[in-house]
């Protein structure tokens, strides 16, 4: 009876060491952001999101592999690895040329998934316009992935749906 409850404590302390290894922050803080203004970039093909952060973003962490902006369309706010999100928008997040440390801008681009896995188009005008309208607002995260830890994401951002509307014009 002793050797298994041995063994129990040895199976516990291995899953909780596990388990704290790889929790969802790393051990960073979990960056708020505050959504600035949506600009359409002058191709008309995508949007510039400006935004702030009370967290140093492109700091995190030293092995990243790619960190970008994730916005969610038709309410489906699932960021989660693995979840397939059918309509969405994304793009690299970079310091804003022009402002302070913890101002950042991203190039936004919506697009929607196919039936096929790695089909994609690129959802503009009137199409984007009905998809917009389905929420008042479209929920964003930066994500970062890493080569020693799973996935960093923040706290959700929220942009006001009529403001890509207002951006894309009639």
């Amino acid at each position: 009876m002793s050797t298994l409850r041995a063994a129990m404590h040895w199976y516990i302390a291995l899953v909780f060491l596990l388990c704290s290894s790889c929790t969802s922050n790393h051990g960073r803080p979990i960056a708020k952001l505050d959504f600035e203004s949506v600009a359409m970039t002058p191709s008309a093909s995508s949007f510039f999101v400006r935004f702030s952060s009370d967290t140093d973003l492109l700091t995190l962490f030293q092995s990243r592999i790619g960190q970008e902006l994730v916005c969610a369309l038709d309410g489906d706010a699932d960021f989660s690895i693995g979840h397939y999100q059918k309509r969405y928008g994304s793009g690299i997040v970079e310091l804003s040329a022009n402002a302070s440390k913890g101002n950042y801008i991203s190039r936004v681009i919506f697009r929607e998934t196919g039936a096929v896995w790695g089909t994609q188009r690129i959802l503009a005008g009137d199409e984007l316009r009905r998809a917009l309208r389905v929420s008042d607002v479209v929920v964003c995260v930066f994500r970062v992935h890493t080569t020693k830890y799973k996935t960093y994401f923040s706290d959700f951002m929220r942009i006001p749906a009529m403001d890509f509307i207002r951006a894309l014009g009639t």
